[in-house]
């Protein structure tokens, strides 16, 4: 009989340490894993998309947990032009945020550990966001990044929970919605530039994306408040798109 219980008992305590041990495993993975992908956002700034997605998935083979590695490929396969690839990434970079969302930590050291290596890895998207070239784009993705890691440093100080709603970041919304669109699923495109919107109100280029989507359903009105909604946020919405919207209100052809 106490042989069956200090069974019981090993056993719960080896059951115990898997989890923990799991953890150490993916974020020794991590680790390993960092050097590649930040090669992989040199390739992106230089616009060599096939060796930024050869390097995102090479990070992504170390540690296929690596969120920010699926939204790079991404955003890679994007850049090729690979619109359905980019889908895939997307949704993966998505799954894993809200997997994290409903992740239990063993205790708040852990959490906290997990947080801290997300501030480092959006750290080295910001800063690549800041040395490359600053269109439009670029400067409203670098807001909505700045904006979630002043988030995750709020928690990080505080030591509050995510929830699933807080887990998946506006921008790999924004990103999925231009995929989708990309690949001509409107209807996809559209809930999804309206949850960037919801995660995120300030975010003016989810507001003119969704004003084309918009356009391009004849659905002119909502379109004409949408580019309002953008250029209320301060986006500068092309005046191309305003004309279009008002020529096909008008019974015209878009220039």
């Amino acid at each position: 009989m106490m042989r069956g219980i200090c069974l019981g008992l090993t056993c719960a305590i080896l059951l115990a340490a898997v989890p923990r041990a799991a953890a150490q495993t993916t974020s020794q993975d991590r680790e390993r894993a960092r050097p590649i992908y930040r090669a992989a956002w040199e390739h992106m700034r230089a616009e060599a998309w096939p060796e930024a997605a050869r390097a995102f998935q090479q990070a992504i083979d170390i540690d296929p947990s690596f969120e920010d590695a699926h939204y790079g490929l991404g955003r890679a396969s994007m850049g090729m032009k690979k619109y359905s690839d980019a889908v895939k990434a997307y949704l993966r970079c998505r799954e894993l945020y809200q997997a994290q969302a409903g992740r239990q930590f063993s205790n708040q050291h852990e959490a906290q550990r997990y947080r801290q290596d997300r501030l480092t890895e959006l750290d080295e998207v910001i800063r690549q966001y800041q040395t490359g070239p600053q269109t439009v784009q670029a400067q409203e993705r670098l807001r909505q990044l700045q904006e979630q890691r002043r988030q995750l440093q709020d928690r990080l100080s505080r030591g509050v929970n995510m929830t699933i709603a807080q887990a998946v970041p506006p921008f790999v919304s924004l990103a999925l919605g231009s995929a989708y669109f990309r690949s001509e699923r409107f209807a996809e495109a559209e809930r999804e530039y309206k949850a960037a919107i919801a995660g995120d109100p300030r975010s003016g280029e989810a507001y003119s994306n969704l004003a084309v989507v918009y356009l391009y359903s004849e659905r002119y009105a909502e379109a004409e408040n949408a580019v309002k909604a953008a250029e209320k946020t301060g986006f500068k919405v092309n005046p191309g798109l305003k004309e279009d919207i008002r020529k096909r209100k008008a019974g015209g052809a878009p220039s």
